[in-house]
């Protein structure tokens, strides 16, 4: 009986193998892309300090739920805010000057420039108080695509107060990752295409929102 039944053991042994392997590969399919994402999104798609125009926040820093009081009366538009690339100017005063309008300019012209990826790119203006009507208009006109409200001041202060040196409110724009961490901020004052080559330059590399 041993003598018929260990040649039929051999034969067995690399078909068992082949079932292992065939396992591991269908494992190996699921685990891997897995994987990828996490390294993407540990650290890998970050810029680096010699490779970015602006300011970066090391580490990044998660913000509070980012909700304010739309001034066109709408209904808040969460979908539009997560999942999503921002760029968030915070302005101090309730009307926005000719420095603030300037920002806001540059914001827009950089979104526009991304072409395709627009998409996953959204422009953000934070107030600290619901401004007068002429304004509303005009941002109506010249932003209609932009996302502006009057935030409280927890939120104001998670963008304010999360450099270690804080200059003049609006004097800064800043710019939010799809998980929700302010990751970086510009001057007002900065060349919009650094600040184009840079966002170009995560989207490339990261792959999210």
């Amino acid at each position: 009986m041993s003598a018929l039944t260990f040649p039929l053991k051999l034969s067995v042994i690399p078909f068992l193998w082949r079932q292992r392997l065939i396992l591991l590969f269908v494992i190996a399919c699921f685990v891997l892309p897995l994987v990828t994402a996490w390294w993407l999104l540990a650290d890998n798609w970050r810029p680096s300090s010699s490779a970015q125009h602006g300011e970066l926040l090391n580490p990044a820093q998660p913000l509070p739920s980012l909700r304010f009081t739309p001034l066109n009366g709408r209904p808040w538009n969460e979908a539009a805010l997560s999942n999503h690339w921002l760029m968030v100017y915070v302005g101090g005063a309730t009307n926005c000057d000719a420095h603030c309008r300037t920002a806001l300019y540059d914001m827009r012209q950089v979104r526009l420039a991304l072409g395709k990826e627009i998409v996953r790119v959204n422009t953000v203006l934070l107030l600290d108080g619901m401004p007068g009507a002429d304004f509303r208009e005009w941002l109506a006109a010249e932003h209609a695509e932009m996302l502006a409200g009057v935030a409280n001041t927890e939120i104001r202060n998670a963008f304010l107060q999360a450099f270690p040196e804080t200059d003049q409110v609006g004097s800064w724009i800043y710019l939010v990752d799809p998980l929700g961490n302010l990751l970086m901020r510009y001057p007002t004052t900065v060349d919009p295409g650094g600040m184009l080559k840079d966002l170009k330059r995560l989207l490339h590399l990261s792959k999210i929102g």
